[in-house]
Protein backbone atom coordinates (compact mmCIF):
# COMPACT_ATOMS: atom_id res chain seq x y z
CA UNK A 1 0.00 0.00 0.00
CA UNK A 2 1.60 3.27 -0.90
CA UNK A 3 1.76 6.47 0.89
CA UNK A 4 -1.55 7.93 -0.84
CA UNK A 5 -3.70 4.65 -0.26
CA UNK A 6 -3.06 5.06 3.30
CA UNK A 7 -3.72 8.65 3.70
CA UNK A 8 -7.28 8.08 1.43
CA UNK A 9 -8.09 5.22 3.88
CA UNK A 10 -7.39 7.11 7.11
CA UNK A 11 -9.87 10.03 5.58
CA UNK A 12 -12.33 7.92 5.20
CA UNK A 13 -12.25 6.42 8.26
CA UNK A 14 -12.22 10.02 9.93
CA UNK A 15 -15.50 10.41 7.88
CA UNK A 16 -17.21 7.39 8.86
CA UNK A 17 -16.20 8.62 12.55
CA UNK A 18 -18.44 11.77 12.11
CA UNK A 19 -22.00 11.19 13.28
CA UNK A 20 -24.53 10.77 10.67
CA UNK A 21 -26.64 13.88 11.94
CA UNK A 22 -23.17 16.27 11.80
CA UNK A 23 -23.17 15.33 7.83
CA UNK A 24 -26.48 16.42 7.56
CA UNK A 25 -27.21 19.80 5.99
CA UNK A 26 -28.55 22.55 8.43
CA UNK A 27 -32.27 23.48 7.17
CA UNK A 28 -32.67 27.06 7.88
CA UNK A 29 -36.15 28.88 8.00
CA UNK A 30 -37.04 32.52 7.67
CA UNK A 31 -39.89 34.27 8.95
CA UNK A 32 -41.52 37.20 9.28
CA UNK A 33 -43.54 39.55 11.07
CA UNK A 34 -44.61 43.17 11.04
CA UNK A 35 -44.67 44.25 14.29
CA UNK A 36 -41.71 45.31 16.26
CA UNK A 37 -39.63 43.43 18.19
CA UNK A 38 -41.12 42.32 21.70
CA UNK A 39 -45.07 42.50 20.60
CA UNK A 40 -47.08 39.90 20.61
CA UNK A 41 -45.90 38.51 17.15
CA UNK A 42 -42.61 38.74 18.05
CA UNK A 43 -42.99 37.03 20.95
CA UNK A 44 -44.61 34.18 19.04
CA UNK A 45 -41.58 33.75 16.49
CA UNK A 46 -38.90 33.66 19.07
CA UNK A 47 -40.46 31.04 21.24
CA UNK A 48 -40.92 28.66 17.40
CA UNK A 49 -37.25 29.99 17.17
CA UNK A 50 -36.03 28.52 20.73
CA UNK A 51 -38.01 25.52 20.46
CA UNK A 52 -37.76 24.09 16.97
CA UNK A 53 -33.69 25.26 17.61
CA UNK A 54 -33.29 23.05 21.00
CA UNK A 55 -36.17 20.33 19.92
CA UNK A 56 -33.81 19.66 16.52
CA UNK A 57 -30.44 19.81 18.51
CA UNK A 58 -29.64 22.31 15.68
CA UNK A 59 -30.77 20.38 12.86
CA UNK A 60 -32.92 23.22 11.89
CA UNK A 61 -32.32 26.95 12.29
CA UNK A 62 -34.92 29.90 12.58
CA UNK A 63 -34.03 33.39 11.31
CA UNK A 64 -36.99 35.66 12.62
CA UNK A 65 -37.53 39.00 10.72
CA UNK A 66 -39.19 41.38 12.20
CA UNK A 67 -41.05 45.16 11.79
CA UNK A 68 -41.97 44.44 7.96
CA UNK A 69 -38.42 44.13 7.33
CA UNK A 70 -39.65 41.56 4.47
CA UNK A 71 -43.27 43.75 3.32
CA UNK A 72 -46.19 44.26 4.45
CA UNK A 73 -48.13 41.21 5.81
CA UNK A 74 -49.75 40.56 2.35
CA UNK A 75 -46.19 40.98 0.58
CA UNK A 76 -45.39 38.37 2.85
CA UNK A 77 -48.43 35.63 2.04
CA UNK A 78 -46.80 36.11 -1.27
CA UNK A 79 -43.44 35.45 -0.38
CA UNK A 80 -44.37 32.40 1.36
CA UNK A 81 -46.47 31.20 -1.44
CA UNK A 82 -43.50 31.78 -3.64
CA UNK A 83 -41.09 30.39 -1.47
CA UNK A 84 -38.76 33.29 -0.86
CA UNK A 85 -39.88 33.53 2.84
CA UNK A 86 -40.48 30.15 4.31
CA UNK A 87 -43.25 31.32 6.63
CA UNK A 88 -45.10 34.33 8.16
CA UNK A 89 -48.19 35.76 10.09
CA UNK A 90 -51.06 37.36 8.64
CA UNK A 91 -54.30 38.69 10.49
CA UNK A 92 -56.97 37.07 8.98
CA UNK A 93 -58.45 40.09 7.53
CA UNK A 94 -55.18 40.55 5.21
CA UNK A 95 -55.50 36.52 4.34
CA UNK A 96 -58.84 36.90 3.03
CA UNK A 97 -57.31 38.98 -0.12
CA UNK A 98 -55.89 34.53 -1.25
CA UNK A 99 -58.90 33.16 1.09
CA UNK A 100 -61.80 35.02 0.77
CA UNK A 101 -63.75 32.57 3.34
CA UNK A 102 -61.66 34.24 6.22
CA UNK A 103 -63.43 37.49 5.62
CA UNK A 104 -65.84 36.12 8.34
CA UNK A 105 -64.27 36.61 11.22
CA UNK A 106 -63.82 40.27 10.27
CA UNK A 107 -67.00 40.42 11.42
CA UNK A 108 -67.06 41.87 15.01
CA UNK A 109 -68.54 40.44 17.89
CA UNK A 110 -68.25 36.87 17.05
CA UNK A 111 -66.61 35.84 20.53
CA UNK A 112 -68.53 36.62 23.62
CA UNK A 113 -65.11 36.49 25.57
CA UNK A 114 -61.15 34.95 25.90
CA UNK A 115 -62.44 31.56 26.87
CA UNK A 116 -65.02 31.37 23.67
CA UNK A 117 -62.36 32.45 21.84
CA UNK A 118 -59.96 29.44 23.17
CA UNK A 119 -62.44 26.92 22.48
CA UNK A 120 -63.35 27.82 19.17
CA UNK A 121 -59.29 27.90 18.43
CA UNK A 122 -58.86 24.40 20.33
CA UNK A 123 -61.61 22.88 18.45
CA UNK A 124 -60.11 20.03 15.48
CA UNK A 125 -63.46 20.85 14.04
CA UNK A 126 -62.59 24.18 13.29
CA UNK A 127 -58.82 23.56 12.22
CA UNK A 128 -60.22 20.94 9.82
CA UNK A 129 -62.34 23.84 8.02
CA UNK A 130 -59.72 26.03 8.09
CA UNK A 131 -56.94 23.53 6.59
CA UNK A 132 -59.90 23.12 3.47
CA UNK A 133 -60.36 26.59 3.16
CA UNK A 134 -56.65 26.68 1.41
CA UNK A 135 -56.48 23.53 0.25
CA UNK A 136 -59.30 24.67 -2.23
CA UNK A 137 -57.27 27.17 -3.40
CA UNK A 138 -53.98 25.39 -3.65
CA UNK A 139 -52.30 28.16 -2.71
CA UNK A 140 -49.14 25.85 -1.52
CA UNK A 141 -49.64 27.35 2.15
CA UNK A 142 -50.19 25.60 5.13
CA UNK A 143 -52.08 26.84 8.47
CA UNK A 144 -49.25 25.49 10.81
CA UNK A 145 -50.40 28.01 14.23
CA UNK A 146 -53.02 30.31 15.29
CA UNK A 147 -51.86 33.96 16.96
CA UNK A 148 -53.78 36.70 18.51
CA UNK A 149 -53.51 40.08 17.34
CA UNK A 150 -55.20 41.00 20.75
CA UNK A 151 -59.00 42.37 20.81
CA UNK A 152 -59.70 45.26 18.21
CA UNK A 153 -61.08 48.64 19.81
CA UNK A 154 -61.30 51.99 18.14
CA UNK A 155 -58.94 55.24 18.36
CA UNK A 156 -59.58 58.84 17.25
CA UNK A 157 -58.60 62.18 17.39
CA UNK A 158 -62.11 63.42 17.39
CA UNK A 159 -62.55 63.12 20.82
CA UNK A 160 -64.75 60.72 23.14
CA UNK A 161 -67.76 58.54 21.51
CA UNK A 162 -69.85 56.25 23.37
CA UNK A 163 -72.34 55.40 20.55
CA UNK A 164 -72.56 54.48 16.65
CA UNK A 165 -73.85 57.44 16.43
CA UNK A 166 -71.61 59.82 17.97
CA UNK A 167 -68.78 58.10 14.72
CA UNK A 168 -70.75 59.40 11.91
CA UNK A 169 -68.78 60.54 9.43
CA UNK A 170 -65.58 59.18 10.97
CA UNK A 171 -62.57 58.57 8.82
CA UNK A 172 -61.46 55.61 9.34
CA UNK A 173 -58.53 53.19 8.42
CA UNK A 174 -59.67 49.80 7.27
CA UNK A 175 -57.60 46.19 6.21
CA UNK A 176 -58.39 45.68 2.76
CA UNK A 177 -61.55 43.40 2.39
CA UNK A 178 -65.08 43.85 1.77
CA UNK A 179 -66.41 42.82 4.83
CA UNK A 180 -64.56 45.49 6.80
CA UNK A 181 -66.14 47.95 4.26
CA UNK A 182 -69.25 46.71 5.30
CA UNK A 183 -69.37 46.44 9.03
CA UNK A 184 -67.59 49.85 9.22
CA UNK A 185 -70.15 51.68 6.77
CA UNK A 186 -72.84 50.02 9.20
CA UNK A 187 -71.88 51.53 12.55
CA UNK A 188 -71.79 54.94 10.17
CA UNK A 189 -68.05 55.82 9.46
CA UNK A 190 -65.99 56.12 6.25
CA UNK A 191 -63.72 52.87 5.57
CA UNK A 192 -60.96 53.93 3.72
CA UNK A 193 -58.28 51.07 3.39
CA UNK A 194 -54.55 51.57 3.95
CA UNK A 195 -51.51 49.51 4.63
CA UNK A 196 -50.56 49.79 8.31
CA UNK A 197 -47.11 51.35 8.06
CA UNK A 198 -48.97 54.31 6.47
CA UNK A 199 -52.17 54.76 9.43
CA UNK A 200 -49.51 56.85 11.97
CA UNK A 201 -49.06 59.75 9.22
CA UNK A 202 -52.08 60.08 7.89
CA UNK A 203 -53.52 60.70 11.56
CA UNK A 204 -51.09 63.22 12.51
CA UNK A 205 -52.00 64.76 8.85
CA UNK A 206 -55.78 64.54 9.44
CA UNK A 207 -56.09 62.22 6.16
CA UNK A 208 -57.98 59.86 9.00
CA UNK A 209 -59.55 60.88 11.77
CA UNK A 210 -59.37 57.13 13.31
CA UNK A 211 -57.85 53.55 13.25
CA UNK A 212 -58.59 50.53 15.37
CA UNK A 213 -56.45 47.84 16.62
CA UNK A 214 -55.32 46.15 20.03
CA UNK A 215 -54.23 48.19 22.57
CA UNK A 216 -50.30 46.65 22.80
CA UNK A 217 -49.89 47.56 18.93
CA UNK A 218 -51.58 51.05 19.10
CA UNK A 219 -48.81 51.72 22.32
CA UNK A 220 -45.73 49.85 20.21
CA UNK A 221 -46.36 51.84 17.05
CA UNK A 222 -47.43 55.20 19.14
CA UNK A 223 -50.53 55.68 17.24
CA UNK A 224 -51.94 57.10 20.64
CA UNK A 225 -49.46 59.99 19.92
CA UNK A 226 -51.87 61.17 17.08
CA UNK A 227 -55.50 59.98 18.25
CA UNK A 228 -55.37 60.00 21.80
CA UNK A 229 -58.94 59.16 23.00
CA UNK A 230 -59.01 55.01 22.90
CA UNK A 231 -62.74 53.71 22.87
CA UNK A 232 -62.84 50.31 24.30
CA UNK A 233 -65.21 49.12 21.67
CA UNK A 234 -63.77 45.43 21.92
CA UNK A 235 -65.68 44.88 18.44
CA UNK A 236 -62.90 42.18 17.18
CA UNK A 237 -60.83 38.98 18.89
CA UNK A 238 -58.00 38.72 15.79
CA UNK A 239 -57.36 35.48 14.74
CA UNK A 240 -53.61 35.34 12.91
CA UNK A 241 -52.75 32.45 10.60
CA UNK A 242 -49.07 31.47 11.28
CA UNK A 243 -48.68 30.35 7.03
CA UNK A 244 -46.11 28.23 5.91
CA UNK A 245 -44.99 27.13 2.77
CA UNK A 246 -46.48 24.14 1.72
CA UNK A 247 -43.57 22.22 -0.37
CA UNK A 248 -40.87 23.37 2.31
CA UNK A 249 -42.67 21.50 5.22
CA UNK A 250 -43.36 18.49 2.89
CA UNK A 251 -39.47 18.50 2.46
CA UNK A 252 -38.32 18.46 5.63
CA UNK A 253 -37.80 14.72 6.89
CA UNK A 254 -40.96 13.18 8.42
CA UNK A 255 -39.70 13.99 12.39
CA UNK A 256 -38.89 17.29 11.32
CA UNK A 257 -42.16 17.78 10.33
CA UNK A 258 -43.56 16.75 13.12
CA UNK A 259 -41.33 18.63 15.18
CA UNK A 260 -42.13 21.96 13.16
CA UNK A 261 -46.01 21.36 13.65
CA UNK A 262 -45.40 20.52 17.57
CA UNK A 263 -43.43 23.82 17.87
CA UNK A 264 -45.81 25.84 15.79
CA UNK A 265 -48.55 24.90 18.40
CA UNK A 266 -47.08 25.61 21.06
CA UNK A 267 -45.79 28.97 20.27
CA UNK A 268 -49.43 29.86 19.31
CA UNK A 269 -50.55 28.91 22.67
CA UNK A 270 -47.49 30.71 24.48
CA UNK A 271 -48.29 33.98 21.87
CA UNK A 272 -51.91 34.11 22.90
CA UNK A 273 -51.29 34.47 26.53
CA UNK A 274 -49.05 36.80 26.18
CA UNK A 275 -50.74 39.02 23.63
CA UNK A 276 -53.64 38.96 27.23
CA UNK A 277 -51.21 40.48 29.16
CA UNK A 278 -49.57 42.60 26.65
CA UNK A 279 -52.83 44.53 26.00
CA UNK A 280 -53.80 44.82 29.87
CA UNK A 281 -50.37 46.33 30.54
CA UNK A 282 -50.53 48.55 27.34
CA UNK A 283 -53.79 50.14 28.34
CA UNK A 284 -52.50 51.43 31.32
CA UNK A 285 -49.37 52.48 30.66
CA UNK A 286 -51.12 54.75 27.59
CA UNK A 287 -53.31 56.27 30.34
CA UNK A 288 -50.39 57.23 32.41
CA UNK A 289 -49.34 58.97 29.18
CA UNK A 290 -52.50 60.97 29.12
CA UNK A 291 -54.69 59.31 26.38
CA UNK A 292 -57.65 58.84 27.17
CA UNK A 293 -59.83 55.68 27.93
CA UNK A 294 -63.90 55.60 26.99
CA UNK A 295 -66.11 52.86 28.00
CA UNK A 296 -68.70 52.68 25.15
CA UNK A 297 -72.28 51.62 25.48
CA UNK A 298 -71.45 48.38 23.44
CA UNK A 299 -74.74 46.73 23.41
CA UNK A 300 -75.55 49.93 20.73
CA UNK A 301 -72.25 48.61 18.72
CA UNK A 302 -73.35 45.03 19.11
CA UNK A 303 -77.23 45.48 17.71
CA UNK A 304 -76.00 46.71 14.44
CA UNK A 305 -73.64 44.28 13.89
CA UNK A 306 -75.46 41.07 15.07
CA UNK A 307 -77.61 40.98 11.38
CA UNK A 308 -74.41 41.37 9.30
CA UNK A 309 -73.54 37.78 10.60
CA UNK A 310 -75.49 35.75 9.27
CA UNK A 311 -75.61 37.76 6.06
CA UNK A 312 -71.75 37.81 5.59
CA UNK A 313 -71.75 34.13 6.57
CA UNK A 314 -73.94 32.91 4.05
CA UNK A 315 -72.72 35.10 1.41
CA UNK A 316 -69.15 33.53 1.90
CA UNK A 317 -70.40 29.95 2.69
CA UNK A 318 -69.36 30.07 5.72
CA UNK A 319 -72.89 29.34 7.80
CA UNK A 320 -71.11 26.09 9.26
CA UNK A 321 -68.25 28.16 10.37
CA UNK A 322 -70.58 30.47 12.34
CA UNK A 323 -72.79 27.57 13.51
CA UNK A 324 -69.68 26.43 15.20
CA UNK A 325 -68.29 29.57 16.90
CA UNK A 326 -71.94 30.10 18.40
CA UNK A 327 -72.15 26.30 19.41
CA UNK A 328 -68.80 26.60 20.96
CA UNK A 329 -70.22 29.77 23.16
CA UNK A 330 -71.93 27.54 25.61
Amino acid sequence: MNRFSLLALVALAAIASIPTGACAQQVRLRIGHDQPTGTMYDEGHTMFRKLVEERSGGRIRVDVFPAAQLGSEVAMIEGVRMGSLDASVAHVANASTVVPGLALFSVPYLFKDRDHYERVLGDPKFHERIDALFAEKNLGLRVIGYYSAGVRTLYTRRGPATTPEELKGTKIRVMNNPVEARVWNALGTIPTPMNFGEVYQALQSGVLDAAENAPSVIETNRHYEAARTIILTEHQRSICLVLMNEKKLAGLPPDLQKLVLDAARDASAHERRRDTELNAQAIERMKAKGAQIIIPERARFEARITPIQEEVAKSLKMTDVLALIRNRAR
